[in-house]
């Protein structure tokens, strides 16, 4: 019920957006560099292949708070919307100080319901991969992330705003792999501070 309040609530802002913006402030070939850096609270881990451990949420994740940066860089391929790429890092310890490091290298979306001179709302897809290490082991796995950022324009070109979504990687395994019962998806809630130069 919680999940489905706020999927709504997300998407009537963004409807509103659209309907209330009676004009845009970005062009095609406009461009916007990003710079990204906070926290990242775990989220869970769903054992996609082992119903006894089924999915774990928060706690029970046995990971602690982590960290979270990046850089993108995006053109504008209409008024509303921006393609690119984006370059990341995130570490997470587990309960027993094991470090979980994440890079990923993913294209991006940007969808901008809301453009003014001083603020705009953005909406973001990633879909790529990342490279993974933990415990010894180094793997390379699927990686999606959708956010939310409103940013604060202070000049013509600079601005500062708060992003936060989801972030998911996935470390999979066939039947015939012996880690089979340990494929899982794990999902990280980012909260960065967001730093934009536009033009």
């Amino acid at each position: 019920m919680r999940k489905a309040f706020m999927a709504m609530l997300v998407l009537a802002v963004l409807v509103s957006g659209s309907v209330f913006a009676r004009s845009t402030y970005y062009a095609t070939g406009d461009q916007v560099f990003s710079f990204r850096g906070g926290v990242d609270f775990p989220a869970f881990i769903s054992f996609v292949n082992d119903s006894d451990r089924g999915t774990v949420t928060f706690a029970d994740t046995h990971m602690k708070l982590g960290g979270y940066a990046s850089i993108s860089y995006q053109g504008y391929i209409s008024e509303y919307f921006a393609l690119g790429g984006e370059l990341g890092y995130a570490f997470n310890y587990s309960q027993s100080s094991l470090l979980l490091t994440t890079v990923p290298i993913t294209a991006k979306l940007t969808y901008y319901p809301i453009q003014k001179r001083k603020f705009d709302l953005a909406a973001s897809l990633n879909l790529g991969v990342s490279f993974v290490r933990y415990n010894g082991g180094k793997y390379i796995t699927p990686y999606a992330q959708a956010t939310i950022q409103p940013t604060f324009f202070f000049t013509e070109s600079w601005g500062i705003g708060i992003e936060s979504g989801l972030m998911a990687s996935a470390e999979l395994y066939g039947k015939n792999n012996n880690k089979y019962k340990s494929s899982a998806i794990c999902g990280l809630l980012p909260v960065a501070l967001t730093v934009a130069y536009r033009h």
